[in-house]
């Protein structure tokens, strides 16, 4: 911003006024305080070149009622020194205008971010109601209709839409507020169990078997949320459903080691794209096999478990299926 003329006009005739009066009186006689006062009005709206250039218009003009003679019996030391002084007040002055106009605009960033992040929010949470509530009226009617092919097909597309807009609006709320976890004792290989009756009617559609296998599992407390872990094992299964061949099965496998959980699960499907591997957790991340998705499942699936103090890790098995596996610490985060 730039100063408008008026301002302008007034910072200079009081600049000229000051000098005026530092010329008109002895050098012993400081009057280069003054300065700030044209330094200080208007700063807001100067630009932070403009500030140090305008300094070093006071600071010569102060030093420059040296060259007014000295009375015989003052010390042109002690007088410079006086100057010199008064320089230096004037140098913090404006250092710390520029930095309060840096904090300023600092501020003013954040609001406007602040206030682009609200938006969102409400776009986002007010688009996923508009799009829920048709997806559950359609599902309420399906459940009067005959049990069909068809049905269970258009069911299954609706159940499939109705998932993806929770998990848009958990993801959301998980990077606006942090994921929010109710911990608690809970048994994993019954968290499973559950996740594997949700997923089991899809991956039936696909004609595809999901196998769960226990090791070491007797007693299997773990500390976390249930309903975000099983939403966790439920993600990771869609994903193995997803990357499958009709036919294959998905393997859901729980294991103990030292301290810690272990969920692997693993399909017989193509595999992950290496160049995709280390791009898998990211937010929107897709892989380029023409499978479905939005991106956000195995993304949701971090957070959950970076949420308990968790790994999350993928690759590819030696005859070429895909493996995730979650390594979960027994006493929670």
């Amino acid at each position: 911003m730039t100063l408008t003329r008026a301002s302008t006009a007034l910072v200079w005739t009081i600049w000229l006024l000051i000098l005026l009066l530092e010329l008109a009186t002895p050098p012993a006689v400081v009057l280069g305080i003054l300065y700030v006062v044209p330094l200080l009005l208007g700063a807001s709206q100067r630009s932070p070149a403009q500030a140090w250039r305008f300094l070093l218009i006071c600071c010569s003009s102060t030093l420059l009622n040296l060259l007014v003679p000295l009375p015989v019996h003052h010390n042109i030391a002690s007088v410079l020194i006086d100057r010199l002084l008064v320089c230096l007040g004037l140098v913090v002055t404006t250092a710390l205008v520029v930095r309060n106009q840096e904090l300023e605009r600092q501020r003013i960033a954040i609001d406007v971010e602040l206030g682009q992040a609200n938006l969102r929010g409400d776009v986002i949470a007010t688009l996923a109601h508009d799009i829920k509530t048709p997806v559950l009226g359609t599902l309420a009617s399906l459940s009067l209709l005959e049990d069909s092919a068809v049905v269970v097909a258009i069911r299954s597309s609706q159940q499939r839409c109705l998932r993806l807009i929770d998990d848009l609006l958990q993801v959301f709320r998980a990077e606006q507020e942090g994921l929010q976890t109710e911990l608690q004792r809970c048994d994993l290989v019954a968290v499973a169990q559950e996740a594997l009756r949700t997923v089991e009617p899809i991956a039936a559609q696909r004609q595809i078997s999901l196998v769960l296998r226990q090791e070491r599992c007797s007693g299997a407390d773990l500390l976390a949320d249930p309903s975000l872990l099983q939403r966790l094992i439920e993600n990771l299964l869609l994903n193995a459903v997803h990357h499958s061949l009709r036919g294959q099965r998905v393997w859901l496998q729980l294991s103990r080691r030292e301290g810690e959980w272990l969920i692997d699960v693993r399909d017989g499907g193509q595999g992950f794209p290496p160049e995709q591997l280390p791009l898998l957790f990211q937010r929107f991340a897709q892989s380029c096999n023409g499978t479905p998705g939005a991106g956000l499942g195995l993304y949701l699936c971090r957070l959950i478990t970076e949420a308990h103090g968790g790994v999350i890790t993928a690759s590819n098995t030696p005859s070429g299926g895909a493996r995730v596996l979650v390594e979960l610490p027994q006493l929670g985060p």
